[in-house]
């Protein structure tokens, strides 16, 4: 019988891919994705909404209330990518494994390295008393006597920033995380072995790519950390710093008409912005690749 993937349901197929790529994405789970608007095609504008501030008044018997009025600016969906891939009837007769449930698999880690390297490619836009950099500019050679004193040195921007202490977050690469897993600070011996110390205990944590909490960081690792000219870019902020719209969209499977197989091609419609008030909440320390 001729493969033609039954069991495709272009909703049900979104919605796995989607579950599947939450369970390895860094990233998407750290950054702001409140918008307003359709994403219908490339080019399309969505609304982002930002919180505005509240002002103090001097009380002297009268009372004026502030009307709240959130930001919405705008972000245009430029970015558009897709997947495809086809599966032979002989390879779905001879495979004992559920072919779209594989290849769903498949197609999220090819997203996350895509939608990853996307955000991740924000750092330019940080502000520039936030970059933590050597002299001249240059990259900073880390390692695991000094890999804390730079954490705190971003800790401190962000605060002096009037960025809040509560989820911030800090996203690295595994050479990083390997100075960390040996910096005096955050090791303790146990009989299990030595371990990052996470809020002052030794324990796990089931967020994709987490690693520990480090000077009031949640700390996270990812092999799509930029690295341009033999520098790499370690970045912090909280949920502000990025502003990210995203929709998976026409989803289907086709029978190929010069083959004895079926396709599943799909459009990932996406695109991130740093705004003015956001690149004041990020951080980055230029270190040595």
């Amino acid at each position: 019988m001729a493969n033609n993937l039954a069991a495709f349901n272009a909703e049900v197929w979104s919605k796995s891919l989607i579950m599947n790529l939450d369970k390895i994405n860094v990233m998407t789970n750290l950054v702001n994705d409140d918008y307003e608007g359709e994403i219908t095609g490339k080019g399309s504008t969505v609304k982002v909404r930002t919180l505005g501030n509240i002002s103090m008044g001097d009380y002297g018997g009268a009372i004026t209330y502030q009307d709240l009025a959130p930001s919405l600016e705008s972000m245009v969906i430029g970015d558009a990518k897709y997947f495809a891939f086809q599966v032979s009837d002989i390879e779905e007769a001879q495979n004992d494994i559920d072919a779209l449930n594989a290849y769903t698999g498949r197609a999220a880690i090819a997203m996350n390295d895509t939608v990853e390297a996307k955000l991740l490619g924000n750092y330019a836009a940080i502000a520039a008393a936030n970059k933590i950099t050597g002299a001249s500019s240059a990259a900073i050679a880390l390692d695991k006597d000094n890999i804390y004193q730079y954490f705190v040195q971003a800790r401190t921007v962000l605060s002096k920033a009037n960025v809040p202490n509560t989820g911030r977050w800090s996203v690295i690469d595994p050479d990083t995380t390997a100075l960390l897993l040996r910096a005096p600070e955050f090791v303790r011996a146990t009989d299990l072995g030595d371990q990052v110390i996470v809020s002052g205990r030794v324990g796990t944590d089931s967020r994709p790519g987490f690693v520990g909490r480090v000077a009031g960081f949640d700390v996270y690792e990812s092999n799509n950390t930029p690295v341009v000219s033999g520098a790499k870019y370690l970045q912090f902020g909280d949920r502000y710093f990025i502003s990210y719209a995203a929709q998976i969209s026409d989803v289907e499977a086709i029978r190929l008409q010069n083959a004895f197989a079926t396709a599943v091609r799909g459009l990932l419609l996406h695109d991130c912005k740093v705004f003015a008030e956001g690149a004041k909440r990020g951080a980055s320390i230029k270190a040595v690749a």
